[in-house]
């Protein structure tokens, strides 16, 4: 919250105790988050802040730098209540004012009492005991930034069943369930997965964001991803920390997740490659795409694409997600979702032992190698305007 919440002073000679066990007490005790859930998914709740005695309390407090005996208004604590996002929830909002209310009462109120400022009483530390790391990795926001790089960069490959403005007709023959995408409202898609069991904090695994799209379970859509694959890596990669945040599991700094170098964005570019071998039937292939540049191929990869063989047909095609290391200039330039025409070169891997399913963080790398090929494109926009090049004779 930008300012303080308004509130009148507290009448003078309040007894101290009272206001604790009256309204201090009540919030250790509830069952109910405080609102520091609102800007945090764990790792944060008012109730770590209070013990069993008004005395303890106080001390410990005071001994943490949150309570400021000579300017109470200025406490650290009121401050950290006051804080909300930008645009609070109305319930949430609600209770912090009713926090802070209570806890402004209580510290004017101890302040000026004798036996609460001389009290004995051992100061104890208070407060989450985890580190700030930790604590801003449970953030709301980062929470969402992730799924929003994770997921919601995903999610318009499923639009044509799950978007409202484009899945009547499954609606009609579903009914509005089918309608977990809403409109440019990542938040509320959270949200929605989260309420409606297709992510699952106890069973991440089984969460049927992924059990669907890799047909474990029955799915309408058909198979969307596959085990190991790179939209897969990432569903596991937001689902898994989600669950984690959720539990409560991380305490240390080296229990994160370690961040990831490169950022991707799906786009509406297809390639296509024919004559691919038989052998290669249903096995998944990768195809990463590296840019000409004035000193030869880019040093990242600009685009990349892992799909099934499609082995009696003997040909693959995919749309292309473009890829870029992380604060890179060329990372700012993917969401426009185009590709700059010109020559690329296209590296082909393919697991052939099938070590994706077994681990699906594994990576594809020059052991799965089958050859490269090079192509001059415009890299048109729409599956009917596909770029087609031949699988590669030789390696």
């Amino acid at each position: 919250m930008s300012s303080p919440l308004a509130l009148g002073q507290s009448p003078k000679g309040t007894n101290s105790l009272a206001v604790f066990e009256q309204r201090i007490l009540p919030i250790l005790q509830s069952q109910k988050p405080s609102s520091c859930s609102e800007c945090h998914l764990s790792g944060v709740d008012l109730k770590e802040y209070i013990r069993p005695t008004q005395t303890e309390t106080f001390t410990s407090l005071v001994a943490g730098g949150l309570i400021d005996v000579e300017k109470p208004d200025n406490s650290k604590l009121l401050q950290f209540i006051a804080r909300a996002p930008e645009k609070p929830n109305l319930v949430t909002e609600k209770v912090r004012r009713l926090e802070y209310e209570a806890f402004r009462a209580w510290i004017q109120a101890a302040v000026s009492d004798p036996k609460v400022l001389n009290s004995s009483a051992k100061a104890e530390p208070i407060g989450p005991q985890i580190p700030d790391e930790v604590i801003r990795h449970a953030r709301q926001d980062r929470v969402l930034a992730s799924f929003m790089e994770n997921i919601w960069t995903e999610v318009g490959r499923c639009a044509a069943c799950h978007s409202p403005d484009r899945n009547q007709k499954q609606v009609t023959e579903h009914g509005e369930q089918v309608s977990w995408i809403k409109l440019n409202d990542p938040a509320a898609t959270l949200a929605y997965m989260v309420e409606h069991g297709l992510i699952d904090p106890k069973e991440p695994e089984g969460s049927l964001l992924l059990m669907k799209p890799t047909m474990q379970v029955e799915h309408g859509g058909g198979q969307k991803m596959v085990v190991g694959d790179r939209s897969y890596k990432q569903f596991r990669r937001f689902i898994d920390d989600y669950a984690a945040v959720v539990a409560g599991k991380y305490k240390s700094t080296d229990q994160l997740p370690k961040a990831v170098g490169e950022v991707s964005v799906v786009t509406d570019i297809w390639l296509k490659i024919e004559g691919v071998p038989e052998s290669f039937d249903k096995m998944l292939l990768q195809a990463d795409l590296y840019r000409q540049t004035d000193s030869g191929w880019s040093p990242f990869r600009v685009a990349t694409s892992d799909r099934p063989v499609f082995g009696k047909g003997k040909l693959w095609q995919h749309s292309l997600s473009l890829t870029a290391p992380r604060d890179s200039k060329w990372a700012n330039e993917i969401t426009a979702q185009r590709l700059p025409p010109g020559r690329y070169l296209i590296k082909l891997y393919v697991d052939r032992t099938g070590k994706l399913q077994r681990d699906f963080n594994a990576e594809l790398n020059d052991e799965d190698f089958v050859g490269e090929v090079e192509v001059d494109s415009r890299w048109p926009v729409g599956y009917g305007k596909m770029t087609v090049v031949q699988f590669p004779t030789t390696r």
